[in-house]
């Protein structure tokens, strides 16, 4: 996935982060990832399913950011962050990423 790839997938990530280095390294990395993520609706129990986890800790910051309610300096030192945890534990990284369910647990989603 490139940068051009994630901005048009994620509207709501402002392109005023394109030239960003961290975040070619962050899309570049999480790029499998990435492309799965799906936006929550409001209505989703226990954050949804694998793709919505995906979003929330993957895109949320940045959506965040996008939105006003986040600074550009904290946005970008969370994606760095992101991609030490992963440098820390690169093959488990992504199940880190999704909560343990108990065996025979119901899926979240709408009601």
């Amino acid at each position: 996935m490139t940068v051009g790839e994630f901005l048009a997938q994620f509207p709501e990530v402002p392109a005023d982060l394109r030239d960003e280095p961290v975040l070619g390294e962050y899309v570049s990395v999480f790029g499998p990832l990435l492309r799965l993520a799906q936006k929550p609706t409001p209505c989703m129990r226990d954050g949804g399913d694998v793709e919505h986890m995906f979003y929330t800790r993957l895109v949320n910051d940045l959506a965040i950011y996008g939105i006003g309610l986040a600074k550009r300096d904290k946005t970008l030192a969370r994606l760095g962050a992101t991609l030490a945890q992963y440098r820390a534990q690169p093959a488990t990284f992504g199940c880190t990423l999704v909560p343990r369910k108990a065996p025979g647990a119901p899926r979240p989603g709408c009601a």
